[in-house]
């Protein structure tokens, strides 16, 4: 039997009597965009400024599902060109708490020696519970009129949208993990009917309904993180191959 199948089979003595926890669902401002943390620390972020009006990135919702539901703490902030923007924060960086940016557009300044640009950017450092710090680059976009949003959420995690890190390169989503499992069961990896599988699919209910990221709901499960990376890293080789095929 093959390797993979030997790791869902030594996983399943652990995974009877285990239930899922209800994992509390912070309420969302439709009008936000929703960016998930992962997506917001590894890409730039397009951010639309309009004159008269403030434009918040908010870290409230980077809580920690399972860990005391503290969010980010904004650490350092930092704009490339302050001659066109300005910003302020719901609480001094000092205190440690400051969860929320709001910026403005104002009219164009000149600075001595400065050099200017029609789209700048905004770099933001946060700080977790923890200690681990995050740098996020955002693109500031001037507009005219109203954007179709009001700001900008940086959340945990997106039910239905999480992640995971397969390799340097590569990350699966949650249809990975769920095509990863079925080719699993029809290559003879597993049994459609071992517990394993059971367990797999209750970790993808709980991300399409839940804002946890793969390794929350996984562990909350308990099916070790190993076996859902292994199932996204099938997914993602099986695509990898057609596409060669293909050429």
């Amino acid at each position: 039997m093959k390797q993979f199948a030997t790791l869902v089979i030594a996983s399943t003595t652990t995974l009877f009597g285990v239930t899922i926890p209800v994992v509390p669902v912070q309420a969302q401002t439709p009008a936000y965009r929703l960016i998930e943390r992962d997506t917001a620390a590894s890409n730039r972020i397009q951010v639309q400024v309009t004159p008269g009006r403030a434009t918040p990135i908010s870290f409230s919702q980077t809580d920690e599902a399972f860990v005391g539901d503290v969010p980010e703490a904004i650490a350092y902030i930092l704009v490339a060109d302050p001659s066109r923007l300005v910003y302020t924060t719901d609480t001094d960086l000092k205190s440690g708490r400051a969860t929320t940016i709001f910026l403005r557009a104002i009219q164009p300044l000149k600075f001595p020696g400065a050099t200017t640009t029609a789209i700048t950017n905004l770099l933001i450092q946060t700080v977790d519970q923890a200690g681990q710090k995050r740098l996020y680059n955002f693109d500031i976009i001037p507009q005219r009129r109203n954007t179709g949003y009001v700001g900008i959420q940086i959340a945990n995690a997106i039910a239905g949208q999480q992640t995971l890190l397969i390799d340097k390169n590569r990350r699966a989503t949650v249809d990975d993990i769920e095509t990863g499992l079925g080719i699993a069961i029809n290559r003879g990896y597993t049994n459609k009917n071992d517990p394993v599988v059971s367990k797999v699919r209750q970790v993808l209910a709980l991300l399409r309904n839940s804002r946890v990221t793969i390794p929350e709901a996984a562990i909350s499960v308990g099916v070790p993180v190993e076996v859902i990376s292994e199932l996204g890293r099938m997914a993602l080789d099986e695509r990898l191959l057609k596409l060669v095929q293909q050429r």
